[in-house]
C-alpha cells in the first residue's frame, strides 16, 4: 500500500544484486506458475504498509501484474545489456515514473524516489562511485533535477529517444 521494497540475492561471498523493485500498489510475489521463486528475499527500502494475501485468485489484476513484471525484467535485462551507466540510469529513472504514475503515486516526470546511491548502484550494475559521478553528469547536462529525494526528469520525451526507452504499457 505504501513504501518501497526491493527484490535481491546474496552470493556466496556476500555480494549483492538487487533484482525488483517493489513500488505502492504493486504485489510482491506474485506468480504466473504456482512455483514461487526462491531465488530472492524482499528488504523495505523506506517505510511500509502491507495487506497479505494467502492466495490470489485468476483474474485480469494478476494477469496485469505478472505482464508488468515480466516487462520489468525485460528492461533491466536491456539495461544491464546494452545500455551504458548514463543510460542504465536514465532507463531506469523513465521506468519508476512511468510505474510510479500508473499508481497514482507521482507523475512521470517527477516523483519521490527514496533510493540510495548504494541502491542505484545494485540495482544498474555499477560502483556506488559511478553513480555519483553519473549523476553529477546527468545534472550537469540538464537531464534531471534530485534535491531531497525529489526526481525531476526534465525532457522525458527526449531522454526516453536517447536510450531506447519504451513504455512499459
Amino acid at each position: 500500500m505504501e513504501g518501497w521494497a526491493a527484490g535481491y540475492r546474496i552470493t556466496f561471498d556476500g555480494r549483492r544484486q538487487l533484482t525488483n523493485l517493489y513500488l505502492p500498489g504493486e504485489i510482491i510475489g506474485v506468480w504466473r506458475s504456482n512455483q514461487p521463486s526462491f531465488y530472492h528475499a524482499v528488504m523495505s527500502i523506506s517505510r511500509l504498509q502491507l495487506i497479505e494475501f494467502g492466495s490470489l485468485p485468476e483474474s485480469e489484476v494478476v494477469e496485469l501484474e505478472c505482464a508488468l513484471i515480466e516487462r520489468q525484467l525485460e528492461n533491466s535485462i536491456f539495461r544491464l545489456g546494452c545500455l551504458n551507466a548514463y543510460e542504465r540510469m536514465a532507463h531506469l529513472f523513465l521506468e519508476l515514473g512511468e510505474r510510479l504514475a500508473m499508481r497514482g503515486q507521482g507523475e512521470a516526470d517527477r516523483y519521490h524516489m527514496p533510493l540510495t546511491q548504494e541502491l542505484l548502484a545494485d540495482l544498474v550494475g555499477i560502483s556506488s562511485v559511478h553513480v555519483n559521478r553519473t549523476l553529477q553528469q546527468m545534472r550537469a547536462d540538464g537531464v534531471i533535477r534530485l534535491v531531497n529525494c525529489r526526481l525531476e526528469i526534465l525532457d522525458r520525451e527526449d531522454l526516453a529517444d536517447q536510450v531506447n526507452y519504451q513504455p512499459l504499457f
